[in-house]
């Protein structure tokens, strides 16, 4: 890093290269081409005599280099930032939150956003879609919604509940492949099983499902929507978390003998963010709408009857 500095427009380039994972998504972003993001980042390899960042069919990766210009990029943002609030042309809420979470929750994130945004149109929101956890402590996201407590000290989590998950299908498919409405243990195997595609991992909804003797999978998709669309034209059994089930009614919720395992969920956020008004503030947002999933996950379950079968 010892050669001139990189200007301000290619680095803005790298910084959103870091924020969202590829060439393709900085470009949309930045109302660049692909080539034109990668004609920056080169750019900057070139200046710097150094390889910086590396494309994957997976998205785009940064090497440690790459990194401590994303932090100077950062540090410079925030100064713009603060310099037009000092000159009375901005407000504290202005500027971007990004939020990641699990796809399952984007419904959530959008309404969230929704009610937030109508108070402070001038922040903007962004919700990322990620089965990693991202790095909260190195800033790779403003707040993170996980199935878990963070172990980095620098973090705060609040909890938002505990999920309760079903199968559902529609009415078509029950009337077809499961009359009674109801999964036993020996059931499993001549049903079908909309699930995410992907290796399962142990706590995973797929390796439950193999636990307990599926072995029928017609549909696999990273998309939650795509799932719940497929189960919706009667391919088969789809999971979801029953405080959503009423905005699904076309699909019909299922007994089963054993119950899935629920899991409680947490928001979390790097400590020095939680003075930030504009994070502060959507924080807080989400949090109202999953109390208010919460509620309804709760009269879903005192609503819920399921059909009994005697053991075969």
């Amino acid at each position: 890093m010892e050669n001139k500095l990189p200007a301000w427009d290619d680095l803005r380039v790298l910084l959103e290269v870091h924020r969202r994972g590829s060439f393709l998504a900085a470009g949309h972003h930045l109302g660049m081409s692909t080539s034109t993001v990668a004609r920056r980042i080169g750019a900057i390899e070139k200046d710097l005599g150094c390889s910086l960042v590396h494309r994957t069919s997976q998205g785009a990766w940064l090497e440690r280099e790459a990194l401590e210009l994303v932090g100077l990029a950062e540090g410079f943002e925030q100064s713009l930032a603060a310099r037009r609030r000092d000159r009375g042309g901005g407000s504290p809420y202005a500027g971007v939150v990004r939020v990641s979470l699990p796809d399952g929750f984007m419904p959530a994130a959008a309404e969230a956003a929704a009610r937030f945004r109508r108070l402070h149109p001038e922040t903007l929101i962004e919700a990322v879609s990620e089965s990693r956890f991202v790095d909260l402590a190195s800033r790779e996201a403003d707040i993170g919604i996980r199935g878990g407590r963070s172990s980095s000290p620098a973090l705060i989590d609040k909890p938002l509940g505990e999920i309760v998950t079903g199968l559902y299908a529609s009415e078509d498919y029950l009337s077809r492949c499961l009359p009674s409405g109801f999964l036993g243990a020996r059931d499993y195997g001549p049903q079908d099983f909309l699930i995410e595609d992907g290796v399962p991992h142990r706590q995973s909804p797929t390796q439950w499902l193999l636990q307990r003797g599926a072995v029928r999978f017609p549909f696999r998709s990273n998309s939650m929507e795509a799932r719940l669309e497929a189960a919706k034209r009667g391919m088969g059994l789809v999971f979801l978390a029953v405080g959503a089930g009423k905005d699904h009614p076309r699909l019909v919720r299922v007994g089963l003998e054993t119950p899935f395992p629920t899991f409680r969920f947490y928001l979390s956020m790097h400590k020095e963010l939680r003075r930030t008004p504009r994070i502060r503030g959507v924080a807080a947002s989400i949090e109202e709408v999953f109390a208010e999933y919460m509620a309804a996950q709760a009269e879903s379950e005192a609503l819920f009857r399921p059909k009994r079968i005697k053991a075969r």
